[in-house]
């Protein structure tokens, strides 16, 4: 009887991603790891999500698919085109879904709080704003969008959003301050990604095959995975292994992810600099392979040149125990610091200097991988990730509203 009880009290979520899911980035791992612990707390969900992905059985998720537009085969990383139509489908079908089921909550990621603010007052429900970027910003550094009007348009909804939300939910100090700045009233729950899996397990067998695969035999390898786009620095990596190439000539670096045409950018990029058998392009490469990654590398990098939020990656790179070389910027000095990694400014010479550093001190490397295992263990698990949605999701049930803490 208490059982079931409990069950009546949990509530109905709609949680909309205007992203493909699944898929190995970092949003769709982060959606993937609230929806499952919100089902886990035996709240009802229902994941609106684009077209394209993955299908995951995730227990107490019902997973809707908004329909293909004609001409969209796809939908790459941050802003595009092909989001415009996807969006406005996602809406139509957001729609209907409130109409015929009703939901206690909205929980709204990215753009889609632009309309899910709408949805909720027509429900009544209550509406949770992910905010796992600042839209407007991103418009601009991606250079999708350089229009003042729009920009400014763009901030008017975000501002909005902030200020109607129930509670507004944040990676990173960078957008809790940006949100308390522009909203003040606004409720802010800080919430950081966390690592991919519960705990991290050495794949020997997966790196040693990977090795034997790309050709990396013995020798130490630097190792970076991700997508490909402008602000993550992949060009100012591989310009970086040309330096580092004159001074340790045996050091490959691997460079994991990236569509194929911007893989073929870069691949142009280290042949104009004669690193052709240098950088290793080794493609989109599925999530359970990560480990293998990790394992190989004698060093971690992350060599994003622009952007606030902290990439999901930095803290499964911080649990794997791999010394990491990152540039020094909010992006990565939110969570990292130089007890826990080699920080260097976003330049060739000085990002070569701190891989030269991970690769020659083998005992700074092991000081910084133990401290990173041990912060990760005690700030950013996965249990604890979870344990804070669910604290969110507590307060909205119970209704105590102002309960909800900055």
């Amino acid at each position: 009887m208490t059982v079931a009880l409990q069950q009546e009290e949990k509530m109905k979520v709609l949680f909309l991603a205007p992203q493909p899911f699944f898929r190995i980035r970092g949003t769709p791992i982060n959606i993937r790891n609230v929806v499952t612990a919100l089902a886990e707390a035996g709240h009802r969900v229902d994941l609106l999500c684009y077209p394209f992905g993955e299908d995951l059985e995730i227990p107490g998720v019902r997973i809707h698919r908004v329909r293909r537009p004609p001409a969209v085969r796809d939908v790459k990383v941050g802003p595009s085109l092909a989001k415009i139509p996807l969006d406005l489908l996602m809406f139509l079908h957001a729609f209907g879904l409130v109409r015929r089921e009703g939901y206690d909550v909205i929980h709204a990621v990215e753009e889609s709080v632009f309309f899910a603010g709408w949805l909720a007052g027509m429900a009544g429900a209550r509406l949770v704003y992910d905010m796992d970027s600042c839209i407007s910003d991103q418009l601009q550094y991606t250079g999708f969008v350089t229009l003042a009007p729009v920009i400014g348009l763009v901030r008017h909804l975000e501002k909005r959003a902030m200020c109607r939300a129930d509670v507004v939910l944040t990676v990173c100090k960078r957008l809790s301050d940006e949100v308390r700045r522009r909203c003040p009233s606004a409720r802010v729950v800080q919430i950081e990604d966390a690592p991919i899996q519960a705990s991290f397990q050495d794949d020997i067998e997966g790196a040693r095959r990977l090795r034997e695969e790309l050709g990396l035999g013995d020798e130490p390898a630097v190792v970076y995975t991700g997508n490909f786009e402008s602000y993550q620095g992949v060009e100012l990596l591989i310009r970086a292994a040309r330096l580092v190439h004159e001074r340790e000539p045996a050091v490959r670096f691997v460079l994991a992810g990236g569509e194929p045409e911007q893989v073929e950018r870069m691949r142009a990029v280290a042949s104009d600099l004669d690193l052709g058998d240098v950088c290793i392009f080794a493609g989109k490469r599925p999530m359970n392979e990560m480990a293998a990654f990790m394992t190989a590398a004698t060093v971690l990098v992350s060599p994003r040149i622009r952007g606030e939020n902290t990439a999901l990656k930095i803290y499964t790179y911080m649990q794997s125990g791999r010394p990491i070389v990152a540039t020094r910027l909010d992006t990565h000095t939110q969570v990292l610091d130089q007890d826990c990694a080699i920080l260097v400014n976003p330049q060739a010479g000085d990002l070569a200097a701190g891989i030269l550093r991970g690769i020659r001190e083998p005992l700074l490397a092991a000081a910084l991988g133990r401290e990173a295992v041990a912060r990760v263990a005690a700030r950013y698990s996965l249990a604890s990730f979870k344990h804070k949605v669910r604290e969110v999701y507590r307060v909205l049930e119970e209704g105590e509203r102002g309960a909800v803490r900055n």
